[in-house]
């Protein structure tokens, strides 16, 4: 591919994949927030599990993987 278009194109995508996360992880959270009886405190551990989970498991296949 063109380095001129795979310039364009790779921000582009990962702009685009970090939006569709973003909506994603919104609309889950406020559909926790307002549908179930977990109300904020679901909010609340999702996000944590989130903030302590996504390190770990990144150390974890880090430490798997290298050599």
């Amino acid at each position: 591919m063109n380095k001129v278009i795979l310039s364009l194109v790779v921000p582009l995508a990962s702009f685009a994949m970090i939006a569709v996360f973003a909506i994603a992880l919104g609309y889950t959270f406020y559909q926790i927030h307002h549908n179930t009886s977990f109300g904020t405190i679901g909010v609340i551990i999702i996000g944590m599990a989130l903030l302590i989970l996504t390190p770990l498991i990144a150390f974890l296949l880090e430490k798997k993987t290298s050599p």
